[in-house]
Order: C-alpha cells, then structure tokens, then sequence
C-alpha cells in the first residue's frame, strides 16, 4: 500500500517530502485501522507494508489528536500484555439530512452517525416544501446538540427542486455558491446528492456481488429518476447530469409517471427495458409506492429475444429508499472527509 501511494504522488512529476511521505503513511495507517477498527501493531504492518518503526511513530501522532486510542490486551500469562489500537469512531460525526416523499408527504430524517456509520440519532420531520430554509434549523439543532459533527450531506429528490438547490444537486459550478453560503452559515462542509444517486450507492453497499448496480425511482404522478453505481462509485454525466429517464421518448416530453396505476404500470414496464438494454445493470433496485405488485414477473413475461432475456437483471422492488439514502450518503460523507479516511 505504502508504495502504491508513493507512485500516486510522483505520476505527476512532483517532488516528494517528507511532509508528502508522512501523510501518505498516515492515511495508510488510519485506513487500514478503520478496517480493522481494532488491531495490534503486527497486523497494521501485514495491511499497510510499513516497518514497525513508521507505524509506531504514526500511532503516537495519531493519539495525540484522539483519533487513535490504544489499550492492553488482556491475556494470561507472564508479562507486560501487548498493546493493540483502536481506531476512534467518535472522533468526528456525521450528520445526514436526507428528504423523502411518503404517502404523498415530504419528509426530512436527520441522522447522526460515527466514522463506523453506527447511528447515534434519527428523527423524522414533516415538510411544508422541500427546499433548504425548511431544515435549516433542523441542522442548527443537531450542530448544536454534537459538536464534533465535521460534515453535513443533504440528499433530496431531484425533481422537487429548482434553482440554486438544483444546481448545487447537478454538481455543476454554480453549487459551489450554495455550497460555500451554508458552510459559512454551519462552519461545517456540506455537500448535496439526489436521492437516487445515494440510494443506488447504498443498494450496492448491501449487494456488494453485484457490480454494476442501477437504482430506479417510480412514482406515479412523480417525475421517474434513475442512477447508475458501478464498482461502488456513481456514474455522473456531463455537470452531473446521468440517468435522466424521464426524458425517454415514451415520455412524451411531459416526464412525469401517469397518476393513473395501470397507465403507470405499462410505462414503468418500458422503462425498466429501456434501462436494461442500454446499461444492462445485474441489479435494478425499483423504489415505488403505487405500482401493482410482481413488477419483475410482469417484465419477464414481456421479454422474449435472447439478448433481452440474457440482459435480465435481479430487481428487487422497496416501497422505502429512506434506509438505502442514509446508506450511500453515509460513504459519500467519508469519502469527503479531508485528512481522515
């Protein structure tokens, strides 16, 4: 690993210090620690490749800031008991806010999590609109109650939101102002994701076999979403835009699902083939409240070629993406924190 990552930072041909040395050995280190959440210094020297000198001196440093804590280990016998270490969950929190629609309602859930993802809290909140000043005091609340909260992820439907919101959503350069104007107000980094997009990376964090991972909302009455999550990462588009179904020509450029369920059962049909043959994802996970039940037999019985048949993913069908949200934004939140995993 140590190696690995010293190739990384001469690609460029950029000279390397010992200041560049030393963060790469300390990151390798907490990494591996944070795998193992408790290790002794033999087996973080097997994980990292570093001498036993390196990654001593990496775990004084690392205590002395309190993301490590070390302890003896209890064993019978005669002698002094080894230390092992363990990797401090708590040294910083997150805290998700992530907005839903349920039986026609918007909600908020706000979570706060350790470096483990282990929950701390959750609530629900009912939404007048779904927009940022509706959570905002939400968020003050939370900051105030855990002060080691080190990043906010908000992750909200893409088509109930317009703006500067949706800008921020799209990753395209105008989030960086919305972005930027809530980090001052919080003293806290926050960033934003679509629903689906952290929905399909958490429906992936739990099907980890499955490769190429597409996660599908469909809603009658609601504009459908869609995201792709290959090996574990989300595919983006150009500005962030990817998966955009609704603008499927079956659509007929009103995208939005019919209110009606068999209408809206025959077009969700010709989405989901529509999705299949251009992407050909091994997993679909279908997020939906309305449609009839036995969507994946209902698919199977439309699909006669051989290539179709051969391009037939698993679909799992969930009236609740509330759980896969949490999931996906969790591992963006700790793929965002600078300087420690």
């Amino acid at each position: 690993m140590k190696f690995k990552n010293y190739r990384m930072l001469t690609a460029n041909n950029e000279r390397l210090t010992s200041k560049d040395i030393r963060q790469v050995n300390v990151q390798s280190v907490l990494k591996a620690l944070h795998q193992e959440q408790l290790a002794p210094i033999s087996r973080l020297r097997d994980l990292t490749g570093l001498s036993v000198v390196t990654i001593t001196k990496v775990l004084e440093y690392l205590e002395k800031t309190g993301i490590v804590l070390s302890q003896r280990q209890n064993i019978i016998g005669t002698g002094r008991p080894p230390l092992t270490y363990r990797f401090n969950a708590t040294y910083r929190l997150l805290l998700i806010v992530s907005c839903f629609q349920r039986g026609g309602q918007n909600f908020a859930g706000y979570s706060v999590h350790d470096l483990f993802g282990e929950c701390l809290e959750r609530r629900e909140e009912l939404l007048a609109t779904i927009h940022t000043d509706d959570f905002r005091i939400g968020i003050e609340r939370y900051l105030e109650h855990y002060p080691k909260i080190a990043i906010i992820g908000i992750s909200m439907p893409s088509d109930t939101v317009g703006g500067r919101v949706a800008a921020a959503i799209r990753h395209d350069p105008m989030s960086k102002r919305l972005a930027r104007h809530l980090e001052q107000h919080f003293k806290v980094p926050v960033f934003f994701e679509t629903d689906i997009n952290a929905a399909a990376l958490g429906c992936y964090k739990r099907n980890p076999s499955h490769e190429f991972v597409a996660g599908i909302v469909l809603m009658p009455g609601r504009a459908p979403g869609c995201s792709f999550c290959f090996n574990g990462k989300v595919i983006r588009g150009r500005d962030g835009m990817a998966g955009e179904v609704r603008y499927f020509p079956m659509y007929n450029d009103v995208g939005i699902l019919p209110a009606d369920p068999s209408k809206a059962d025959e077009l969700a049909l010709r989405t989901l083939r529509a999705v299949m043959c251009v992407m050909n994802p091994s997993l679909v996970a279908v997020y939906t409240e309305g449609l009839k039940s036995g969507l994946s037999e209902r698919l199977r019985k439309r699909v006669f070629s051989e290539a179709e048949i051969a391009m037939l993913p698993k679909i799992e069908v969930s009236s609740s993406i509330k759980d896969d949200i949490v999931s996906g934004m969790i591992t963006l939140c700790l793929e965002r924190l600078p300087n420690l995993l």
